[in-house]
């Protein structure tokens, strides 16, 4: 791995947690240890940072607090299969210490044979989080206006499910045969109302062409289905993931803001591990694996000290058309953003504080 490499691993560490978190005292950072945690633990293959940190602290998403890298290293800012990692104290304050034992290279007559290191630990193990993601997908009104949609069941049963034989109606692309099949859903506008952001469609399963009934006639089967399939509903050339199962959550290449405009299903609020839809997307430099904050503003009250300190006059006036004091907005959670589209994305709530509600911005770490 290039140290660029390792300069985007903690990056990182730091982001998908959330975890730009201030430095305590000593004894406050003692105190987020687990009351039982090992004098050393021995990393091995399929390991990731969260079941690591989850082995020392109280709270993983402090594992930046504690970590100290070793300069001496190859590598100092990763963490291998094979190390072992011991807790100490500095100052009073608790730090993880990494050991790394030789690496062996094998010498054969006459050439050296590399073998290459093992991977890094990921920062984040998808499938602890791929449940979470939504398989509904945004399109433009022309988009959905050009798809090829069902036109019949090739049965005489209204419903049409896995298994079943439909007719379907369209411009079909040359060499694809399988398609998702979506549903019309939540259409979403730009603040004035006059900008069509962009059409959610649900997700209801996915089919294949099995004849050519005619110039723009396709006789078709349901291969898998999760709920009823009607006439009407639209056909979309399959999507390919663009996440690996090892990934590494970046920040954003500019300084983004936005808003969640959206949650999964009807659902009036979000919590960890929810998908929201955000009103950023591909215009606006956002893309897969970056991270944002979500940022709730700050509540008004009334200064109770500044009201007694008020003139008898001041304090009537007052108590008809109160002077309200506005407090600091806040950081209460990070979203990762796993499925970008033009002008809209989807992300995973990583972690919270309280739950997420409409309207709470979102904006770069």
């Amino acid at each position: 791995m290039t140290k660029s490499g390792s300069n985007h691993f903690l990056a990182g560490i730091a982001l998908c947690a959330g975890l730009l978190l201030p430095m305590g005292v000593g004894y406050a950072q003692a105190n987020m240890l687990l009351d039982s945690y090992p004098e050393s633990y021995a990393v091995v293959e399929g390991d990731t940072l969260w079941n690591i940190a989850g082995q020392f602290l109280q709270d993983p998403a402090r594992w930046p607090e504690i970590w100290q890298p070793d300069s001496f290293l190859d590598d100092p800012d990763l963490i291998f299969p094979g190390d072992t990692l011991r807790i100490t104290f500095v100052a009073g304050s608790p730090r993880v210490l990494v050991q790394r034992g030789d690496r062996e290279i094998a010498t054969l007559s006459p050439e050296i044979r590399e073998e290459p290191l093992a991977s890094a630990i990921p920062a984040i193990p998808l499938e602890a989080i791929e449940n979470s993601f939504s398989r509904n997908r945004m399109v433009t009104q022309e988009q959905y206006d050009n798809a090829p949609y069902i036109v019949s069941n090739a049965a005489s049963n209204l419903a049409i499910a896995t298994g079943d034989e439909l007719f379907a109606r369209g411009i079909w692309p040359a060499g694809t045969r399988s398609f998702e099949i979506y549903r019309l859903g939540t259409e979403y506008l730009g603040a004035d109302s006059e900008e069509l952001l962009g059409l959610e469609l649900e997700y209801l399963g996915f089919a294949s062409i099995t004849a050519n009934e005619g110039p723009d006639l396709r006789r078709m089967i349901v291969n898998s289905s999760s709920q009823e399939i009607l006439v009407g509903d639209r056909l979309l050339i399959r999507e390919e993931s663009r996440i690996n199962a090892t990934f590494f959550p970046t920040e954003p290449v500019e300084f983004l803001q936005g808003n969640i405009i959206g949650f999964h299903g009807d659902a009036a609020m979000a919590a960890q591990l929810d998908t929201v839809v955000l009103n950023l997307g591909l215009r606006d430099n956002l893309a897969v694996g970056d991270i944002l904050s979500i940022v709730q503003d700050g509540s008004t009250m009334i200064d109770g000290v500044e009201q007694e300190r008020m003139g008898f006059r001041e304090r009537l006036r007052n108590t008809f058309r109160p002077r309200r004091l506005q407090l600091p907005e806040e950081e209460i959670g990070t979203i990762m953003v796993y499925k970008t589209f033009e002008s809209l994305s989807y992300g995973v709530i990583l972690t919270l504080t309280e739950p997420a509600v409409m309207n709470n911005r979102v904006v770069s770490p």
